[in-house]
């Protein structure tokens, strides 16, 4: 009986000495390799506080004290050392980041750390490039419906918004075809540039590629396994353009052999409009093709 009585305490001294558990601990690190619109936050579950860490990552905000109710990564589970990487942030802003590590009992948050992107040449969310022309405008790095200064991107009718079902680039998809029409450089009804980027983005007129061939050097080159022209400013600053070709019908022409780009400026004959072109021999700003043709665009901002 006195044995019954000896294990029924110990048990219960054991019982009363459990701890319940609690929430986890979690340090915020360092911020590292902070861009124009990325980062990296390192962080640490140090301890589960007695229950599994179901959930762990980054907040971030632009005020203080940023919650998983807001911006948050997230960063898998249990204890131990990762590192969160943010992305889509803006230019040269302060954010404000800690770590967390959920479990059964709450959410546990790191030391709130501050840092602040770098200025970026960015308008509306897309990468100028300041050449230091006369008249200071501005060129994107990339082609409407690209991500990379390389890509192709898409292929437009002179004066339309989207690109043609099929990829048909016919007259009677045009409806600039025999219009017509003045500088259409600002106005998103026919500027693909201004429809799709917003802010102040625009087609190029005529006349500002001509400055461009004017006050820059133009070369013909090879840039990541991809055919262009690298233009560069009187600042040693440049865009790439590559040569995308052009298409008529269904048929594309001239792929890495040839570049065309659509200014905003029509000809008075109402069937065609003036495009900037090159080719591994010359370039030339002074030509036209037919609107309906599908060519690139090059955006360009004040």
């Amino acid at each position: 009986m006195k044995n019954y009585l000896l294990l029924f305490v110990i048990g219960t001294l054991l019982v009363s000495c459990k701890k319940d558990p609690v929430k986890p601990t979690v340090i915020t690190n360092d911020v590292t390799i902070i861009t124009e619109t990325t980062s990296d936050v390192g962080a640490n579950v140090t301890a589960d506080g007695g229950a599994e860490v179901t959930a762990r990552g980054v907040c971030w905000s632009l005020n203080q004290n940023p919650t998983i109710a807001g911006n948050h990564t997230n960063d898998g589970v249990g204890t131990g050392a990762f590192t969160s990487k943010l992305t889509d942030l803006l230019p040269n802003t302060t954010y404000y980041v800690r770590a967390f590590a959920t479990n059964e009992v709450g959410t546990a948050y790191g030391e709130e750390l501050s840092f602040t992107t770098l200025e970026g040449n960015f308008i509306n969310g897309y990468e100028y490039v300041d050449l230091g022309l006369p008249s200071g405008l501005k060129w994107a790095t990339v082609n409407v419906g690209a991500e990379l200064p390389e890509e192709y991107g898409s292929y437009y009718a002179w004066g339309m918004t989207i690109v043609p079902v099929d990829n048909n680039y016919f007259q009677e998809y045009c409806s600039t075809y025999g219009v017509e029409m003045n500088d259409i450089s600002g106005d998103p009804q026919y500027d693909v540039a201004s429809a799709l980027w917003g802010g102040t983005w625009r087609m190029p007129t005529k006349d500002e590629f001509t400055e461009l061939r004017v006050c820059c050097t133009c070369e013909w080159t090879t840039q990541n396994g991809v055919t262009g022209y690298k233009i560069t400013g009187s600042n040693a600053n440049y865009i790439f353009l590559p040569a995308a070709g052009y298409r008529e019908f269904t048929i594309p022409f001239f792929e890495g052999m040839s570049g065309s780009y659509w200014t905003s400026t029509p000809r008075e004959n109402l069937v065609g409009s003036y495009y900037f072109g090159f080719d591994p021999e010359n370039y030339w700003d002074g030509n036209s093709s037919p609107r309906f043709d599908g060519l690139s665009v090059r955006p360009v901002s004040e």
